[in-house]
C-alpha cells in the first residue's frame, strides 16, 4: 500500500479480513474528496501488520557502537534453514490515479514510509487534512530558489521532443568562443572524474584541435558530446548556485540551451545507428538530465533504458577480448563505458523502486585496468600492465565502484525475485558484499575528514560514495528482517540482520552529515557540492525512514539515543532542502512527526523551520572552515559517537534549539 504523507488523501481499500501473504493493496486517488472518513477500515489489521514488521528488532541489545575497520561485523559461520522466510516475496506497492499507475518495489523508501503514514492518518486526521490542502505537489513539478532544477524543463527533451535543427551549422551557432570552451573543457576533465573517465583525454584533444581548425572535420554527434562537456562544466562551476540571482538565471538559460543542442545533435546524427560517440554523448546527456533534478524522476529511468539498449546494440556487454580486431585503447574505453552503464543501472533502477535492467548472465565485460589516459594511445599494440591500486588514476574510482556494484547487483536480484529467498542466500549475498568491500583500493577506503586534509575533493567524495554503496547494500539486504517477524523457532536468527541494518542506517546518515557540513563555504567538499544528487539522497531517505519506523515503535536495540541524534541531524538537512525538493519536504515532515511522538518539542511546521535552520546554518557556515567535520567511518562499522557542529546542542541564546528527548 502506498499513501504519501503530503499528497491527496486516498480511499482505503475495503478489505475487512487480513491480507494474505504477497497480496497487493491498491489505492485509487479521489481528487473530489473533501473530508476523510470517520474511521479507516482495516486499520487494526494494518497496525497488527506493522507491529509484526518490527517486533523482532528487540531480540538482542547491542553495546559496541564504535567498531574499527578490522571488525566488519560479519556474521559467524552458521548454517541457516532453507525454510526460514515467507513463501512469497515482498510485492511492493501500487498507486493508481486517473493519470498514473505507479509501482514501487518493497525496498523503496516510500514503501517504508507507509508504515509510519498509516499511524499518522489514524491518530492525526486534522493535521493530515491540513497538509492535503496546502502541500499537494507532484514530483514532476520541481520548485526552487536558486536551484537549476527550478528553471529546467520539467521533461526530458529527448523523450518529449523539441525543435529539430536543419543543419550542423545551426547546431554550431550556439557554441561559445574558443577561449570560453577551453576553460569549460579543462573544468570537465579536472572535476568530473566519473564521466570524464569515459573519454580518452589525449584522443579527444587531438580531435578538439582539429575541430577548431576545420569545424566540418567532426560528426554532429561529436559536437553534441562537446556541448555535453560544456553543460556539465557549467553545472560543476563554483558560482552557479552561489552567484547573484541574475547570474544564476543566466547560467540556467545556458544549461537549457546546451541541453537542447545535445538533443539536436543526437537526433540529427541519428544516434540509434550506434555511430562513433553516440553512447558517450548519451551517457553525458542522461547525467545532465539527472543532475538538474532535485528529486527522482521517471524520465531518467526511461532515458537510461535508451542508454542501455544503445550500449548493448554496440556490443559493450561482451568483453572486447572476444573480438581480435579491437585495439587495446578501444578495448579499455569499452570496459570503462560498460562499467559506467552498470553504475547507472543499479542506482537509477533502485531509485525508481524497480529491478535492475542488466542480468549477470547477459554480460562478461571485464573491469577496466588501472591505467591513466597517457598509458594508452591509438598506436598501442599491446595493453600495458595495470598500475598498482595504491596509485590513484583516471579510472581507479570507477574500478572500485564497479566491484561494489557487482555485489549490489546480486542483492538487487535477490530482493526483486518474485520467489522468496532463503536466509542462507541472504547471508551468502552479505558475504559477497563484504568481500567486495575488502577489495576496495587502499586510497579509496574510508578515512576521517581529519585524515583527509591533504586529499583532493574528488578522492574524498569517492570514498564517501563507495561507503554509501556498502551501506546501501546492507540496508537493501537486511531491511526486511528488521521489519518482519521470524517464522523460525529460533528467535535469535535475525539478530545479525537487525544490527547490520541499524548500523548501516546510522552510518549512512553520518555520511549525510559530513557532506552537509563539508559542502558549506570553506568546507573541504565545497567545490563538489553539486555532486550531492538525488541518487545519494535516495539512500539518505531510506535510512531516515528506517530509523523513523524503529523509533516510532520503540524498537531500537537499546540504541535510542543514537537514533535520536541521527534523526535530529538529518531533520535539519531535510528542512533546508524542502524549498526545492518534495522528497526532502516529505522526509522533514515524517521526522518531525516521529520526534514529536518521541517527546521532542518541535513546532510542526516545515515552512517555519526552514528559516530557523537557515539561521543555524549561517552560524555553521562561519565556523566550518575552522572546525571542519570528522567521523570514524569504516565498512561494516558503526559511526563515531562524536557529532561535530550539532545544531541541536546549542545554548538557548543561539538561533535554533530543541527540547531534550524524554
Amino acid at each position: 500500500m502506498s499513501i504519501e504523507l503530503s499528497s491527496e488523501l486516498r480511499t482505503a481499500c475495503q478489505r475487512t479480513e487480513p491480507k494474505e501473504s504477497g497480496q497487493i493493496c491498491t489505492y485509487r486517488e479521489d481528487n473530489n474528496a473533501k473530508t476523510p472518513p470517520a474511521t479507516i477500515p482495516g486499520i487494526h489489521d494494518r497496525l497488527v501488520q506493522l507491529e509484526r514488521l518490527v517486533r523482532s528488532i528487540a531480540s538482542k541489545p547491542t553495546t559496541n557502537s564504535n567498531l574499527d575497520s578490522n571488525t566488519l561485523g560479519q556474521p559467524a559461520e552458521t548454517s541457516y534453514s532453507d525454510d526460514t522466510l515467507d513463501s512469497h516475496s515482498d510485492p511492493g506497492s501500487m498507486r493508481v490515479s486517473p493519470s498514473e499507475l505507479h509501482y514501487l518495489g518493497g525496498d523503496h523508501w516510500a514503501t517504508i514510509l507507509d508504515s509510519v503514514t498509516d499511524l499518522k492518518e489514524h491518530f492525526d486526521h486534522e493535521e493530515q487534512l491540513r497538509r492535503a490542502g496546502s502541500s499537494c505537489q507532484t514530483q514532476d513539478d520541481p520548485t526552487g530558489s536558486g536551484n537549476v532544477a527550478a528553471n529546467a524543463s520539467r521533461h526530458s527533451l529527448l523523450l518529449y521532443g523539441g525543435y529539430r535543427p536543419t543543419s550542423q551549422a545551426e547546431v554550431l551557432a550556439a557554441l561559445p568562443p574558443r577561449g570560453a570552451v577551453d576553460r569549460y573543457v579543462s573544468r570537465y576533465f579536472n572535476r568530473l572524474e566519473l564521466v570524464s573517465a569515459t573519454i580518452h583525454g589525449p584522443t579527444f584533444l587531438k580531435e578538439y584541435d582539429a575541430f577548431w581548425t576545420n569545424q566540418s572535420s567532426v560528426s554532429v554527434v561529436w559536437i553534441g558530446l562537446l556541448y555535453s562537456m560544456i553543460c556539465l562544466a557549467v553545472l560543476a562551476s563554483n558560482a552557479w548556485d552561489s552567484a547573484p540571482g541574475d547570474e544564476v538565471e543566466q547560467q540556467s538559460l545556458q544549461i537549457g540551451l546546451y541541453r537542447e543542442k545535445i538533443v539536436q545533435s543526437l537526433i540529427l546524427g541519428e544516434y540509434t545507428k550506434s555511430g562513433p560517440y553516440a553512447l558517450e554523448t548519451m551517457i553525458h546527456y542522461v547525467y545532465i538530465e539527472f543532475a538538474i533534478r532535485a528529486d527522482a524522476d521517471k524520465d531518467i529511468w526511461f532515458l537510461f533504458a535508451l542508454e542501455l539498449n544503445l550500449a548493448m546494440r554496440m556490443g559493450y556487454h561482451r568483453d572486447p577480448s572476444h573480438f581480435p580486431g579491437i585495439r587495446p585503447l578501444e578495448s579499455e574505453m569499452r570496459r570503462r563505458l560498460w562499467a559506467t552503464v552498470l553504475h547507472g543501472d543499479i542506482l537509477i533502477s533502485s531509485q525508481m523502486g524497480m529491478p535492475r535492467m542488466i542480468s549477470d548472465w547477459q554480460c562478461d565485460t571485464a573491469e577496466p585496468r588501472n591505467l591513466n589516459d597517457t598509458d594508452l594511445d591509438q598506436d598501442t599494440s599491446e595493453a600495458p600492465h595495470p598500475r598498482p591500486e595504491t596509485e590513484i588514476t583516471t579510472v581507479l574510482s570507477l574500478i572500485a565502484r564497479r566491484r561494489m556494484l557487482t555485489a549490489l547487483g546480486t542483492i538487487s536480484d535477490l530482493i526483486a525475485n518474485v520467489n522468496s529467498c532463503t536466509y542462507t542466500e541472504v547471508m551468502r549475498a552479505d558475504a559477497q558484499l563484504h568481500e567486495a568491500a575488502a577489495t576496495i583500493p587502499e586510497p579509496l577506503k574510508m578515512k576521517s575528514m581529519t585524515a583527509s586534509i591533504t586529499d583532493s575533493p574528488q578522492v574524498i567524495m569517492s570514498r564517501l560514495f563507495i561507503s554509501h554503496l556498502f551501506y546501501k547494500g546492507q540496508i537493501t539486504l537486511h531491511r526486511r528482517f528488521v521489519l518482519m517477524e521470524s517464522t523460525s523457532a529460533d528467535e535469535e536468527l535475525f539478530v545479525y540482520s537487525h544490527k547490520a541494518c541499524l548500523d548501516a542506517s546510522l552510518g549512512i546518515l553520518h555520511i549525510q552529515q559530513i557532506i552537509d557540513e563539508e559542502t558549506c563555504p570553506g568546507g573541504q567538499l565545497y567545490m563538489m557540492r553539486w555532486r550531492v544528487s538525488s541518487i545519494i539522497n535516495h539512500q539518505f531517505l531510506t535510512a531516515t525512514m528506517i530509523l523513523c519506523s524503529l523509533l516510532h515503535r520503540s524498537q531500537h536495540l537499546q540504541r535510542k539515543e543514537e537514533i535520536l541524534t541521527a534523526l535530529r541531524s538529518t531533520r535539519a538537512v531535510w528542512i533546508r532542502s524542502s524549498s526545492f525538493s518534495q522528497e526532502a519536504k516529505k522526509a522533514a515532515e515524517t521526522v518531525n512527526f516521529v520526534l514529536a511522538r518521541a517527546g521532542e518539542n518541535y513546532e510542526y511546521n516545515v515552512g517555519l523551520d526552514i528559516e530557523r535552520t537557515d539561521a543555524a546554518r549561517n552560524v555553521q557556515d562561519m565556523s566550518i572552515a575552522a572546525t571542519g567535520s570528522d567521523g570514524n567511518l569504516a565498512f561494516g562499522s558503526q559511526i563515531s559517537s562524536k557529532t561535530p557542529m550539532n545544531l541541536y546542542q546549542r545554548k538557548s541564546a543561539e538561533p535554533y534549539q530543541t527540547a531534550e528527548p524524554s
